[in-house]
């Protein structure tokens, strides 16, 4: 607790420092005839940066004001473009051109896209609007991306009902997870974390292929999400949000939003969320819950100060506590014999904050500072097993900016300093390690002409016990023509692996764990380090006057050295060891966004991942992976439902191709499993009714068609068999759900 004293005083210190203010402003276009109307999803960006917005559905916009720019541009397309002088202004209204060569009329009939293709970014970036994450449930993190065929989302194992993330075919531990540009799932709560972020907690969420920027840090390996908060101060934004959500798995959840302005320079949010289940269904009657009972309570506190300078701050604070329990039906009360049951309980304290300052004579100058506390504490128990895990984080972030020569010559440097802290027992056994790891960054942004762009950077940081690391990174953008956008990227990353939280699905098994260690340190493991190489092709194009997108992208991930948790040798061991040049990955994706008729969006996505890893010398497949996956999203939204009332349908279709699965023998040599998982189909749909006064009823299926892995758990009647194994999940194993919820704001 000193130490969340002595940051919040860090904080309280920079409430004393101005910051800048906010520009907002209306948006509209006149089409040939000289009709006017306003222009939802025009972009808005300062000239020479990256710092831009988008319209809303009223053609609203608010952005801060940046003294590094005082020319903002505004686009739309079949409009001639327009930039203003906007220097001490705090309100505009700009109206944009028919272009010429057009036809007369212009019917503007939709918003911005609800996943937009970062046009001008230098990285492969998604970003997925607020719109798009009211698509489905979207009751947490983990289940922001039904929508999204960049990230795969499945559960671990057929008892705890934890969910994990994939990008480019690997683990989501290697995708970094950042809060605001801040590291924020990482260490133990790596996995288990991404169910304690709220959906309606969520502003948008940018999703990055590839690695990504030297000054995030050095743990991006396969790319990285950043997710974006509802924001303290937004004069767009209603002040109370009020969500209430319930299936028929007994699941029910209560959001609260809560913003409020102290006067023209301070704000702050409240966010509180609260989510149990006590059901214990059994689908297929093999005596053990589906998914496990929860409570959990989560908090969050931001605030924001505005001042009349150049400087601003802003500071926030979570608390979340989980208990779940799970197993099987008539161990989760008792202690009768032959019985499984699992129990976990975590919380957590976070506290972050930010600062920064623009020098005022030199606008393209400006310094910031991220600074977080993070403490986590987890105590399971996996039938016999019983593992508790400490971490306690502290991050600093100190990064200055300024150009060379002149604005097409651009650079950021700074220093970091990472400290981890983890006290682990497993069955017994202390894995404890500490890491300190000092760091230095320079990051140099060539920009000449708006067609290029590239961005150079590299690394040194100072391991503690593994020495330094060295991580350079280099991302190019290039467009020959408004239309297209070919990108690249190159790098390094490294991370440190935790073993019992990563990999916590193969406890619930009766295999024994075996770790190849080589030294003293943590679990005596190396590290994980690999390279990343990719380029995407992006077409931007009009359909019937409507926005479209074609993406291809391919990306490869070569890993120098790589912690492997092998399954295949021996079904009753899993075995921890390091492998060089041990695994591989290579990821292709096509993915079109088209609008074919009016206000029907649509989304048609192709992957193939084919993602290996060698075994006692010998290359196989990554087990439970699915090469070849498809998604088909498509969604309709009645004339008025953005702006007061009206009806959003919506239907996403996922297609899995066939996974490998482990073998698991008996004593007599017979297979009791299926080498390899059937392909398979998940559809999900919602429908709202939105409602003038701010009101939304939403009602949903999951799992439309009842898909399910009917005997996820071998040999589940004898859980102290040495044949006894719930990790091998190939697809659902609770069936469909449906669910329902209403939503209020004002």
């Amino acid at each position: 607790m000193k130490k969340v004293m002595i940051l919040t005083i860090i904080f309280l210190s920079f409430l004393s420092i101005p910051a800048q203010d906010m520009l907002s402003g209306k948006v509209y276009g006149i089409d040939g005839n000289g009709n006017k109307s306003i222009l939802p999803g025009a972009n808005i960006i300062y000239i020479g940066t990256a710092v831009g917005t988008a319209s809303n559905s009223d053609g609203l916009f608010s952005i801060p004001k940046n003294t590094d720019s005082n020319l903002l541009a505004f686009s739309f397309v079949g409009y001639e473009s327009d930039t203003i002088d906007v220097s001490g202004r705090s309100y505009i209204e700009v109206t944009l051109k028919s272009s010429a060569g057009q036809v007369k009329d212009v019917e503007i009939t939709a918003e911005r896209s609800t996943t937009v293709l970062d046009y001008r970014a230098v990285e492969h970036t998604h970003v997925i609007t607020k719109r798009e994450l009211q698509k489905a449930a979207c009751c947490d993190l983990s289940e922001s991306f039904e929508t999204n065929p960049s990230v795969d989302v499945s559960v671990t194992d057929a008892i705890t009902g934890v969910k994990q993330i994939e990008m480019l075919g690997l683990s989501g531990a290697y995708t970094q997870k950042t809060l605001e540009a801040i590291p924020y799932l990482r260490g133990l709560n790596s996995n288990i974390g991404l169910t304690f972020l709220p959906g309606t907690w969520i502003e948008s969420i940018n999703v990055s292929k590839g690695i990504g920027s030297v000054v995030n840090g050095f743990e991006s390996i396969t790319g990285q999400v950043d997710v974006a908060m509802v924001k303290p101060f937004d004069p767009l934004a209603k002040n109370t949000m009020i969500n209430i959500y319930g299936n028929n798995d007994q699941r029910f959840e209560g959001n609260f939003n809560f913003r409020k302005e102290f006067g023209s320079k301070l704000s702050a949010i409240t966010l509180l969320h609260a989510s149990s289940r006590q059901s214990e269904s059994d689908i297929n009657k093999d005596n053990f819950m589906d998914l496990p009972r929860f409570n959990t309570f989560n908090v969050l506190q931001k605030w924001k100060y505005f001042g009349d300078s150049d400087f601003e701050s802003q500071m926030g604070i979570q608390y979340f506590r989980d208990k779940k329990n799970g197993g099987t039906i008539d161990g989760i009360n008792n202690s009768v014999q032959n019985v499984f049951r699992f129990q976990s309980e975590n919380e957590n304290l976070r506290v972050y904050g930010k600062a920064g300052y623009i020098f005022p004579n030199s606008s393209y100058k400006s310094i910031g500072f991220q600074w977080a506390f993070n403490k986590f504490d987890n105590k399971s128990l996996y039938g016999n097993r019983d593992y508790t895990g400490s971490h306690s984080n502290v991050f600093l972030n100190l990064i200055y900016q300024s150009s060379l020569f002149n604005e097409h010559h651009k650079f950021r440097t700074g220093i970091s300093f990472l400290f981890d802290e983890f006290d682990e027992t497993f069955n017994g056994a202390d894995y404890n390690r500490i890491e300190r790891i000092p760091g230095a960054y320079f990051e140099y942004t060539y920009s000449p002409e708006e067609s290029f762009s590239t961005v150079a950077g590299f690394r040194v940081d100072e391991h503690n016990f593994y020495g330094t690391m060295f991580t350079p990174r280099l991302h190019l953008r290039y467009s020959p023509d408004p239309d297209w956008v070919f990108r690249g990227v190159a790098g390094k990353g490294y991370r440190t692996p935790n073993i019992f939280t990563e990999y916590s699905s193969v406890f619930v098994s009766s295999r024994q764990t075996a770790i190849r260690s080589d030294h003293s340190y943590g679990y005596g493991l190396g590290q994980d380090e690999a390279w990343n190489f990719g380029f995407n092709i992006t077409h931007y194009f009009l359909y019937q006057w409507r926005e479209a997108t074609l993406s291809l992208d391919f990306y490869r991930t070569q890993f120098v050295n790589a912690l492997i948790a092998d399954i295949d040798s021996d079904p009753g061991t899993v075995i921890f060891s390091d492998v060089k040049n041990g695994i591989n990955s290579n990821s292709f994706q096509a993915e079109l966004n088209i609008e074919p008729f009016e206000r029907i969006d649509t989304r048609i996505a192709y992957r193939y991942l084919n993602v290996r890893q060698k075994i006692n010398g010998v290359w196989k497949s990554k087990p439970l992976n699915s090469e070849h996956r498809m998604l088909f999203n498509i969604g309709y939204t009645t004339e008025n439902y953005i702006e007061t009332e009206g009806w959003a349908f919506d239907l996403t279709l996922q297609w899995f191709g066939s996974k490998r699965i482990p073998s698991v023998f008996n004593s007599e040599g017979k297979l009791l499993n299926d080498p390899e998982s059937p392909d398979f189909l998940i559809a999900n749909t919602q429908i709202t009714k939105r409602f003038s006064f701010g009101f939304d009823l939403y009602i949903g299926i999951e799992n439309l068609f009842d898909v399910r892995q009917n005997d996820p758990i071998i040999d589940p009647f004898n859980p102290d068999s040495e044949y006894f194994d719930a990790s091998l999940v190939w697809g659902p194993v609770s069936g469909r759900m449906a669910y329902a919820g209403i939503r209020l704001e004002m």
